[in-house]
């Protein structure tokens, strides 16, 4: 199976109203999952991307265990809201020394798109998470419209 068969379907990508709202919800995305692993984010910030306007670039730096990555990386390309990663580069900060039961510290540099979905005039923003983008527009993310109703 390849690995873009292997992905799931139909899940909300992170999206916010503007590039600063991005960022934030970027944030607080890994924060969350950072929370409860072997994890410390050191530093995110957003690149817009002149080209694609609507998809700007979110890039972070993480430190953890080998563990606590690989469950925030599962995690990012597989729950809500969606995180696609456009590149990862993993380096090794700290051998692990078993006689002192301290495991192998590494650092994650990646980058990801995330989704600017422009309110609607007249229209509040949207929440992170609420819901999908607006039924009938492209995600471009996946590069295909949003199911009527937010259907997944």
């Amino acid at each position: 199976m390849s690995e873009a068969a292997a992905r799931p379907t139909g899940l909300v990508p992170l999206f916010a109203a503007d590039a600063p709202a991005l960022l934030a919800a970027f944030r607080a995305r890994l924060d969350a999952l950072a929370a409860g692993r072997a994890v410390l984010v050191d530093a995110v910030h957003v690149e817009p991307d002149p080209g694609r306007l609507e998809a700007p670039r979110l890039a972070a730096v993480l430190r953890g265990t080998t563990e606590g990555l690989r469950g925030l990386l599962l995690a990012l390309e597989t729950e809500e809201p969606l995180v696609v990663l456009d590149r990862a580069d993993l380096t090794i900060v700290q051998a692990a020394e078993p006689e002192a039961e301290r495991p192998t510290l590494l650092q994650l540099a990646l980058a990801a798109r995330g989704v600017v979905v422009p309110p609607r005039q007249g229209a509040a923003p949207p929440r992170q998470g609420a819901a999908p983008p607006p039924q009938g527009e492209r995600c471009p993310l996946r590069g295909r419209t949003a199911p009527p109703g937010g259907a997944r």
